[in-house]
């Protein structure tokens, strides 16, 4: 089954359209469909129509049915085939069903949602208001008169003799029996799945008859069967509810505190933000065959960094199942677009005088130019393909000339942030080569890494300045910028020695619990015994730690998530956006019921808060965030974007992700 779309809601949960089969012999109009979301008038239209297609049995008479009813516009032909109204996708020419109450189309294939044009919706009542092609059949028809031929079909195709003794014969049985005959009657006008429920039920109901009529065995339980010397710690219990996810977008827009017709316009809107992200119509370099797009992400055994699951062609399926919705794509939309609109004119993008972008002199830098970019990366965006294209390449080109020789990528931003920043600038370079295989980014990302290395403490940290004992949170850029580089096909050297003492830092900076059940190194602090362990340190050591080998079982990393969960939950009351985009990653990972609970937290809580109006409108207000005003606003919506890009950014690295699989 092909999934039409992740969009999900109660209004739509009533409409979607399964594409059951799609004969590449047929073409086009043999698509079965049906549209639900047309009204009664159009629906008698629409089956009028059908049954006057269906009446064909070559393919002749099928395209000139089609042709009978079908308008030109400008956006492409809009026509009907059977009972369901249709146009080609823009983006890869499938045929598009017609949602008429939203005006909007879905497509099976690329799971693009369109809105219909001015021009496309008077196509369609031009469609509806035609006269069918064959008149309404009367109230009753024997099957006599069902298999004669219609006055356009070939009088040579009858219908095999085997098929006419049947179906006399059930006419001669139901004739004669006054109930059979009701019996018939009653089914031919019941849908196939209502008397399947019903049949069901009588069943069930059969069997719990059964049950309540047996003896009550006194209660026990079974342990297990089979026992064994080892100890293991048992599997978490997770129950789930099939409905939230369809209730997400629903029940997110109605926290916005709108009518039920604002909800409607809030995800049609939401839809159409979303989709600005996977198309491109000139895109400057083909995409990988998708077949294979889709391999690395089904079948990748290691535990390595990968960005296929940004391929806008499975973006849409993957945030669907990894827990994403309409409104979380539309806010990563906005959030670019914002960002976009403040790029200076050389390409780099400035923390502190992002508002004088349009002034030709405005100066970037690396830190602004570096936080910037990762976003448009995050959401499939290169200097090849994507909307943004040209922001992207203006970036990456600001970053190429601006490094040093030596590798070094912090430009005019040395001082306390600077290794910060040069983290950030080697992760971007190694995801735009890693994205692309453009050899422009090779030796720059390999220098980068380079310089990072030898930045390195003696005692395995990184700080402010290469050389400097380190502290938890710029080791944790730093290390991201190294698994970045370690991702597959890449073949950038890295010195193992650099990971092993990062892991022998993160060991000091762990802290020493006297609590029982409280394992040293499930919680972290900023440096090696110094004060409490925090939250932030905590998501970003753990995430450290899953890239060096920990697994997601591991009694440490099991202990550090739960106490993050239970008692750091992200709140409106303590918003701290650095630690929860480190959380949010770590609990991408580590998945299960304390991955739903952080998820949709979050997601709500950065939803709710990004700007909606005015010359910001799409970016995150650094004040609403700790060390939001230290940042930026560039920093505060960079993060944001980034956290809700947790879908597809990075493929979780403790399961394999499975696509659905056209029947």
């Amino acid at each position: 089954m092909v999934r039409p779309t992740y969009f999900h809601s109660d209004f739509e949960a009533a409409l979607r359209v399964r594409l059951d089969s799609l004969s590449t012999d047929e073409g086009l109009t043999s698509i079965p469909m049906t549209n639900l979301g047309a009204p009664d008038d159009a629906k008698t239209k629409l089956n009028q129509n059908g049954a006057s297609a269906g009446a064909s049995n070559t393919d002749s008479r099928n395209i000139e049915a089609t042709q009978h009813h079908r308008v030109t516009t400008p956006e492409g032909d809009v026509w009907i085939h059977g009972n369901t109204l249709l146009f080609a996708c823009p983006v890869c020419n499938a045929p598009m069903t017609i949602r008429l109450w939203l005006e909007l189309a879905d497509c099976w294939r690329c799971s693009a949602s369109m809105q219909l044009s001015e021009a496309q919706v008077a196509a369609v009542r031009e469609l509806l208001a035609a006269p069918a092609s064959v008149p309404s059949p009367a109230p009753t028809v024997s099957i006599e008169e069902l298999v004669e031929p219609l006055p356009d079909s070939d009088p040579d195709v009858t219908v095999a003799p085997v098929q006419d003794q049947r179906r006399q014969e059930l006419d001669r049985l139901t004739q004669s029996n006054t109930a059979a005959r009701i019996l018939r009657n009653g089914f031919s006008s019941v849908p196939a799945w209502l008397v399947s429920f019903l049949l069901h039920l009588i069943f069930i109901l059969l069997l719990a008859l059964i049950m309540l009529g047996r003896q009550e065995l006194p209660p026990t339980i079974t342990l297990s069967t089979f026992f064994r010397p080892e100890k293991a710690q048992g599997g978490e219990i997770r129950i789930e509810n099939p409905a939230d996810s369809l209730q997400d977008d629903l029940a997110m827009a109605n926290d916005l505190e709108i009518d039920k017709q604002e909800v409607r316009d809030v995800l049609q809107q939401a839809e159409q933000d979303a989709l600005e992200l996977r198309v491109d119509k000139a895109p400057l370099a083909t995409l990988p065959d998708l077949d294979v797009v889709k391999a690395n992400i089904t079948t990748r055994q290691d535990k390595l960094m990968s960005f296929a699951a940004r391929d806008p062609r499975v973006r849409a399926e993957i945030v669907y199942r990894e827990g994403g919705t309409s409104l979380t794509e539309a806010a990563v939309s906005r959030g670019l677009r914002w960002l976009a609109s403040v790029q200076n004119n050389d390409g780099s993008w400035s923390l502190a005088q992002y508002e004088r972008h349009d002034q030709p002199a405005n100066k970037g830098d690396a830190a602004g130019t570096s936080l910037a970019l990762l976003p448009f990366l995050g959401a499939g965006q290169t200097h090849e393909y994507g909307k943004y294209k040209e922001t992207v390449a203006k970036g990456l080109a600001w970053l190429l000339k601006n490094q040093k020789p030596d590798g070094d990528l912090r430009a005019n931003y040395p001082g306390q942030a600077g290794m910060y920043a040069h983290g950030q600038a080697a992760i971007v370079l190694c995801e735009a080569y890693a994205m692309t295989g453009d050899q422009q980014f090779r030796t720059p990302a390999q220098k980068g890494i380079e310089f990072i290395q030898r930045a390195q403490h003696i005692k395995g940290g990184w700080r402010y300045r290469p050389g400097e004992a380190g502290d938890t949170s710029v080791l944790g850029w730093q290390l991201m910028a190294i698994q970045s580089a370690r991702a597959p096909n890449l073949g950038l050297e890295i010195d193992d020695d650099t990971l092993r003492l990062a892991g022998l830092y993160l060991s000091d900076a762990a802290w020493e619990s006297r609590q029982q059940g409280v394992p040293t190194g499930s919680l972290y602090n900023y440096q090696p015994r110094q004060g409490k362990p925090t939250p932030a340190m905590t998501a970003e050591a753990l995430l450290c730690r899953m890239y060096l080998g920990w697994d997601r079982n591991d009694p440490r990393v099991m202990v550090g998530v739960r106490w993050l969960v239970d008692e750091h939950l992200p709140s409106y009351d303590d918003k701290n956006l650095y630690y929860w985009y480190y959380g949010t990653q770590l609990m991408h990972h580590y998945g299960g019921s304390l991955w739903d609970r952080w998820n949709r937290q979050v997601r709500e809580i950065l939803v709710a808060s990004q700007e909606k109006k005015g010359a910001n409108a799409g970016s995150w207000n650094p004040a609403d965030f700790q060390w939001g005003s230290r940042g930026g606003r560039i920093y505060a919506t960079s993060l944001s974007v980034c956290t809700l890009e947790v879908y597809y950014r990075h493929l979780p690295l403790f399961k394999q992700i499975e696509f659905d699989q056209a029947e």
